[in-house]
């Protein structure tokens, strides 16, 4: 960030953790509690839903200066709705088309 790159991956990887936390998966399946700190990961990804930077404002202890730096949580806020309109996959393949050299990727599955 200091450096001025891109930190759209990172934010990207972020909000399919908090995606994750959220505690089902893109079919509705179930995701056991599997942290020590699981209620507090699913209670801050329920409530990033509505508004994305919950998540970054709930774990400092994680995300530290960087969960306070507005170009990262632009991209983190920007990422988590992605994910919500599009799913992981849409998300993935949207920053793949983005950060291509070569133009847009068409990723199989």
């Amino acid at each position: 960030v200091k450096k001025g790159e891109s930190v759209d991956g990172l934010a990207l990887v972020s909000a399919m953790w908090a995606r994750y936390c959220q505690g089902t998966t893109a079919t509705g399946e179930t995701i056991a509690p599997n942290d020590g700190d699981w209620e507090q990961l699913h209670a801050a990804a329920m409530d990033a839903k509505k508004e994305p930077l919950i998540w970054l404002d709930s774990l400092p202890h994680v995300y530290g200066e960087l969960g306070t730096n507005p170009v990262f949580r632009q991209a983190f806020s920007d990422a988590l709705k992605s994910i919500e309109e599009k799913g992981v996959e849409g998300a993935m393949q949207q920053y793949i088309d983005a950060n291509s050299e070569d133009g847009p990727a068409v990723a199989t599955v």
